[in-house]
């Protein structure tokens, strides 16, 4: 199935140029600092689609997602803050080790060498240059490719204009059971959380 979008991601600005922005107005070391944490959990209403969302606040930039989906059903992702005041976001799937797990690795994240750098090439950015691929796609249609520096992963790219969203169905072989699946912003990497998804029937 075919990513959805609700919203329309503009492609001006790419990964990089929001990073080094964020850089200079002094936005991402202060964040690690006070130690804004990634995610929290939020119950999904019977009948409704499961929804990441991405917010902002008195606990800082964070994803709210479910605790858990099933495979088949779609998942949503919400952009609910303002990209002029806090700058876009990437909705990535990552593997659980390639994670940043300290203020240093969060810091550096966007260099050669780490995740936040090698998601910005899934999408086809080109040093400051814009993102050419949204979403970037790995493996089947849909939610199931968690990468890493070596493998591509799914991602999807806010863009910079307010209200932007994406649903796309959740395609995780759970063949083998429940599967958990980890995300991150490649843009503010302290952002990050987890899906458990449940097999189907």
């Amino acid at each position: 199935m075919k990513a959805r979008k609700t919203g329309s991601a503009s492609r001006k600005i790419g990964l990089a140029a929001a990073v080094m922005a964020l850089i200079a107005l002094g936005a991402i070391v202060p964040a690690l600092a006070i130690g804004a944490y990634g995610s929290e959990a939020t119950a999904t209403t019977p009948g409704s689609v499961p929804t990441v969302y991405i917010k902002d606040g008195k606990k800082g930039l964070r994803f709210v997602a479910p605790s858990s989906v099933t495979a088949g059903e779609e998942l949503k992702v919400v952009n609910e803050t303002d990209p002029h005041e806090v700058g876009p976001h990437t909705f990535s799937l990552v593997t659980k080790g390639s994670l940043p797990k300290t203020h240093k690795a969060q810091k550096i994240c966007f260099t050669k060498g780490h995740i936040c750098k090698a998601i910005a090439n899934w999408h086809g950015v080109k040093g400051n240059g814009p993102v050419k691929e949204n979403p970037a796609e790995a493996g089947a249609a849909g939610w199931d490719t968690l990468g890493s520096l070596k493998t591509k992963g799914d991602s999807w790219f806010t863009g910079n204009k307010p209200g932007t969203s994406i649903v796309q169905q959740v395609t995780v072989d759970t063949t083998a059971g429940a599967q958990r699946i980890y995300f991150l912003c490649a843009i503010h990497p302290w952002m990050r959380g987890s899906i458990n998804v449940l097999p189907a029937g």
